[in-house]
């Protein structure tokens, strides 16, 4: 390896090591209480060091929302390319992997739902999140009008039905980063129960028993 190379991958463990302690220092003590300083104690750099990868705590949150939601289309991704045919197990399985990539990183799911917001536009939802504002949730919903379109969801309002499973799995989730002490089942058994509970509403050979 090349002086130039080992100089790059150095840096990009450095920067690695700064988003995760910038992610301990929200999860402990909140946006607002976020510095550049504090991160650099943490790891033992100086402040300087963090401002050569990093403007300033905003541009930092950046950084960090845009590695999470790459990490996130990933997962989707590989989720879609497991269920191709049926469009009602494919949103289950949405679900259920995006229940398992939250509660994988309970610090930066506290820090999104304390700084995150949604506004819906031409029925879409956006996120914003710092200066990044993006469309959300897109894999979801063109599996609930699949499904809707397939007749396998009893309810014909995609965007209710959205925010039907967007609440409800945004509960459970929430309820089990808040209160981790609860006894549960592990969590893909324990998600694949509740899921189950809540498609006995919506489900088009369920909701009409």
């Amino acid at each position: 390896m090349s002086i130039s190379d080992r100089k790059k991958e150095e840096n990009k463990a450095l920067k690695a090591k700064i988003m995760s302690a910038a992610v301990r220092v929200l999860a402990e003590q909140g946006y607002a209480r976020l510095s550049m300083r504090k991160i650099a104690s943490l790891i033992d750099y100086s402040p300087t060091t963090i401002y050569r990868f990093f403007r300033n705590k905003e541009d930092l949150l950046v950084h960090l929302a845009m590695q999470v939601f790459a990490d996130l289309s990933a997962e989707v991704e590989k989720v879609k390319a497991a269920h191709p045919n049926d469009p009602l197990v494919l949103l289950k399985s949405l679900l259920a992997a995006y229940a398992a990539f939250c509660l994988d990183r309970p610090d930066m799911f506290r820090l999104f739902n304390e700084i995150s917001s949604f506004e819906m536009e031409e029925g879409i939802l956006y996120e914003t999140l710092g200066t990044v504002r993006r469309p959300v949730y897109q894999s979801w919903r063109e599996a609930i009008q699949q499904s809707i379109d397939a007749g396998k969801i009893e309810t014909k309002d995609e965007t209710r039905v959205f925010l039907f499973l967007w609440d409800s799995l945004h509960g459970y989730i929430e309820h089990r980063v808040k209160y981790p002490r609860l006894r549960r089942k592990p969590l893909e058994k324990d998600t694949e129960e509740f899921l189950e509970l809540v498609f006995q509403g919506i489900e088009a050979d369920k909701a009409s028993r």
